[in-house]
């Protein structure tokens, strides 16, 4: 994981631990996208690049908040912004 469970409940300003099952799933899913968007996918022992760590969090909560109705293209642009000046060119 790129963020740690601590980290996601500490952005999210949850206290309690009945939900750390779905949020370690929505961890799971928001990094795969971020790591999609960038090209390349980060090893759990790198030191993130502070754009990409507040994307992987800031798509956690987006599907985590918005769990019954996401826009995935909105959440998609959205995390393009953050993360266009860590993106790999690829032709």
């Amino acid at each position: 994981m790129l963020v740690t469970l601590e980290e996601i409940k500490s952005y999210l300003r949850i206290d309690s631990a009945d939900e750390d099952g779905l949020l370690l799933s929505l961890a799971a899913t928001a990094e795969s996208l971020c790591n999609d968007i960038l090209r390349y996918g980060f090893q759990a022992d790198t030191e993130l690049p502070e754009p990409v760590r507040t994307a992987v969090l800031y798509a956690i909560s987006y599907l985590y908040e918005n769990r019954d109705q996401a826009d995935f293209k909105d959440l998609t642009m959205t995390l393009k912004c953050l993360l266009f000046g860590q993106r790999d060119e690829v032709f």
